[in-house]
């Protein structure tokens, strides 16, 4: 078991980084020679350079982190727990612990991460547990642990939907004569089912979502290169100048793939007023990699600037679809991307034809 929990931890701040790397190490339970075997390759990926040989009290932070990292995932561990360590140094190397970390889970290390960062347990986590105030909230699959640190924290700072602004029977609406498009879809299901997945003031809420293939009816998959439609019934509340529409799609993982908001292409609603009811479509074109499920999040807000918008309605698991296997157009990784090949010979070069 080797652990990266209070930073320096296992160091003597008075001995060098060379000296701390064959203390560390040892503690750890590795030999000298053991040590000497991997000394090369701990300082290659510490890359502190000429400090090693310099007191580690004059290290920086990050330099305390790259090097006990360095010695930690040196020895092998069957198990490895780190936490909030990671949030130091600068981003290349963070970058260059994750790969190593994902190497080491593939060849079968168990990992404890303790963070905040959401983004890296989706991406390193295929379970986890989220605690509040010292009490367990959930623990399960990490995408939706996840997806409900996020609405609790989204909650907490937009507050919730608004007990004044839920959604009227809809015959009450027809007797006060409010406006609605002929294929508006009122699913009290998707209500239901969406309730632990969405927060917002309320002053706007999607009422359906469905997810449409290029021939527009409702499906579950699509293939390479169809164009899907990403379709709400949204009903208006209250009066909103600047109403803006976002699309989120996220893999098993939760990790965000693509993303578009109507505020960042132009798209300009009109002013709308309470009683409205609208049909907003977005359509993309699926370059998403086949044999996996996505999640589709969305959310409605009144956005002035994207620093001064206010939270409508957010629903992080709206829909999901899955994306069909194309033998003729394989998918490695998680998109596809056009790109464009040229060359050129070098000067001086004599070209062969």
């Amino acid at each position: 078991v080797a652990a990266l929990l209070e930073l320096g931890s296992g160091f003597n701040p008075e001995f060098t980084g060379r000296e701390n790397v064959y203390l560390n190490a040892s503690i750890l339970g590795l030999s000298r020679e053991e040590i000497e075997q991997r000394f090369d390759s701990i300082v290659e990926f510490a890359e502190i350079g000429e400090y090693l040989d310099q007191p580690v009290k004059t290290y920086s932070s990050g330099m305390v982190m790259r090097l006990a990292f360095a010695v930690q995932t040196a020895i092998e561990p069957d198990v490895l727990i780190v936490d909030e360590a990671l949030s130091v140094g600068d981003s290349l190397f963070q970058a260059k612990c994750m790969t190593r970390m994902r190497r080491m889970l593939d060849n079968g290390l168990t990992l404890l991460f303790v963070t905040h960062d959401v983004s890296l347990v989706t991406q390193l986590c295929r379970k986890a547990l989220y605690l509040r105030n010292g009490e367990q909230r959930l623990f399960g699959n990490a995408a939706d642990v996840v997806d409900l640190y996020l609405r609790d924290l989204r909650n907490a700072t937009s507050g919730a939907v608004r007990s004044d602004l839920r959604p009227r029977d809809d015959s009450d609406e027809r007797a006060q004569g409010h406006s609605s498009p002929d294929d508006f879809i009122v699913d009290p299901g998707f209500d239901e089912r969406v309730e632990s997945y969405r927060y917002g003031s309320g002053r706007a809420r999607v009422r359906a979502l469905e997810v449409l293939g290029a021939d527009g009816q409702p499906g579950v998959s699509f293939y390479f290169r169809e164009r899907v439609t990403v379709r709400a019934h949204i009903e208006i509340y209250s009066d909103i100048e600047n109403l803006n529409c976002c699309v989120l799609i996220r893999n098993r993982l939760g990790v965000e793939i693509l993303h578009a908001t109507s505020h960042e292409y132009g798209y300009r609603f009109p002013t709308l007023h309470p009683g409205k009811r609208i049909v907003v479509d977005i359509v993309f074109e699926n370059i998403l990699k086949a044999g996996q499920g996505y999640g589709v999040s969305f959310t409605v807000n009144d956005t002035v600037t994207p620093e001064h918008q206010e939270i409508l309605d957010m629903i992080e698991l709206a829909a999901s679809f899955e994306v069909r296997h194309d033998p003729s157009n394989p998918i490695y990784y998680l998109i596809w991307h056009p790109f464009e090949f040229a060359h050129r010979s070098a000067s001086g070069d004599e070209v062969q034809s």
